[in-house]
């Protein structure tokens, strides 16, 4: 479902620019291998503690909501992981406070 695809996206990527900083960076990319390919956005923002990671794709799961108070409802990201898995895909976070996140995407090949 290309919409949906796009929706995961451009969700991961809104992600990323409301986490990120003036003057930091936000990497899009692509690899393919065996029968699948990995789009991944990675950011060099606020991070994510490593208590929080295990309940990042929980739906209305918040990290801080002093961070960003009147923003969402702690969906996007579960609809992400949603989006991923209806298409027999999977979705991973690596983070660290203080330097950023990446997203992996990982689908298969049509």
């Amino acid at each position: 479902d290309e919409m949906r695809l796009k929706q995961l996206l451009l969700n991961l990527l809104d992600n990323a620019v409301k986490y990120t900083p003036k003057g930091g960076r936000i990497t899009l990319g692509c690899r393919s291998g065996n029968d699948r390919v990995e789009v991944y956005v990675a950011d060099t923002g606020i991070g994510i503690e490593s208590q929080d990671l295990p309940h990042i794709f929980d739906r209305f799961y918040r990290v801080d909501k002093s961070r960003h108070p009147d923003e969402g409802y702690g969906l996007g990201l579960a609809i992400c992981k949603w989006i991923a898995e209806a298409h027999d895909g999977t979705i991973r976070v690596e983070s660290s406070p203080g330097k950023g996140s990446a997203f992996y995407v990982s689908l298969p090949l049509a």
